[in-house]
């Protein structure tokens, strides 16, 4: 440690006596304790007071700006995002659909209708007649010769002989029946005398047409004999029916001769 030497201290000292300091080897005036109490607490008012920033207008308070409120939605958007969305398995049948109405369409479409000679027949050959138990309910044959496909309109050219042989049956056992020459059995019965005349018209037309497939347009003086009132008779006659019979009646109900 520097020593500091006494002509400096000595200096020192009588510097700080010249202005009013003390010591440290003299003791202090002596300061009256209300003034030293007083002293800080001066101090700290001042202090504050001093470092106090100066005050600001009170500002006004300001309402919060607000918030932008949505565009409203239009009634068809709000009723497109609200509708019930079409399921995924939906799809494929709502592709079909239009397949399957034109079908079910196509099954509500109601048959043609029968002509009356048609319906008559097909009576007749099914029902009263008995001619689908040896023809065969399609005609194909049987214990009586098969009519479809043309067999009988081979059988009988003519469509008066086809009559005939439905009103007389079979001739005798050996002699030719048809206009292919075939032999008879004798196992074609009469008719005419358990079928009406209109009967017997009505089921030669339907074999004819239905399962021998002749036009019809072929057999247009047969209808209309079949049509014409108070010209047929109610039976035809077993034995004296013959193509020259049929001509008469036509002739009779102005009907020109095919």
């Amino acid at each position: 440690m520097v020593e500091v030497p006494e002509h400096l201290l000595k200096r020192s000292q009588d510097r700080r006596k010249d202005l009013g300091a003390t010591t440290g080897d003299e003791p202090a005036a002596d300061v009256p304790p209300s003034e030293t109490a007083a002293a800080p607490a001066v101090a700290q008012t001042q202090a504050p007071e001093a470092a106090a920033a100066p005050s600001l207008p009170d500002l006004p308070d300001l309402e919060p700006e607000p918030e932008p409120q949505p565009e409203p939605v239009k009634p068809w958007v709000h009723a497109a995002m609200t509708r019930k969305k079409i399921p995924v398995w939906a799809v494929p049948v709502l592709i079909f659909l239009p397949f399957w109405a034109i079908i079910f369409a196509g099954t509500l479409e109601s048959p043609e209708r029968d002509t009356e000679i048609i319906a008559l027949g097909r009576e007749v050959y099914d029902g009263s007649g008995g001619c689908a138990g040896c023809h065969g309910a399609e005609g194909g044959g049987g214990i009586g010769p098969a009519l479809v496909d043309g067999e009988v309109l081979a059988a009988f050219n003519d469509w008066r002989n086809h009559v005939i042989w439905v009103v007389n049956g079979s001739p005798p056992a050996g002699q030719v029946y048809n206009d292919q020459g075939e032999i008879s059995t004798a196992g074609m019965p009469s008719n005419g005398d358990k079928l009406s005349a209109r009967e017997i018209l009505a089921v030669v037309y339907f074999e004819r047409v239905e399962l021998g497939g002749a036009a019809e347009a072929d057999l247009h003086d047969l209808e209309e004999l079949f049509e014409a009132e108070g010209v047929v008779p109610n039976q035809f006659d077993i034995g004296q029916t013959f193509p020259s019979t049929l001509n008469g009646l036509m002739a009779s109900a102005g009907i020109a001769a095919g």
